[in-house]
């Protein structure tokens, strides 16, 4: 199961025009570009996914149950580089 808060995705809708549903249907889809170990936060990994023409961030736990917990989601120049290559 993919969950997060609610709030925080009103805030991601906001800001930067992106949803944590459209998030779970391409990580449930599997079209996610990567995984990778968050380099500043033990436990804490990122999914790479390309998103409205841009590749984005999404930092993830998973907890005790194997639940998907979204913490937040960021367009990333330095992923988009490595990635749209």
């Amino acid at each position: 199961m993919i969950i997060w808060d609610d709030n925080k995705n009103l805030k991601l809708l906001r800001e930067r025009q992106v949803s944590f549903e459209e998030i779970a249907e391409i990580i449930l889809r599997k079209d996610y570009l990567d995984i990778l170990e968050n380099q500043t936060r033990p436990g804490q990994l990122i999914f790479v996914i390309s998103l409205h023409d841009y590749v984005y961030a999404v930092p993830f736990l998973i907890d005790e149950n194997e639940n998907i917990i979204l913490k937040t989601a960021y367009p990333s120049r330095k992923l988009s580089k490595k990635y749209s290559e």
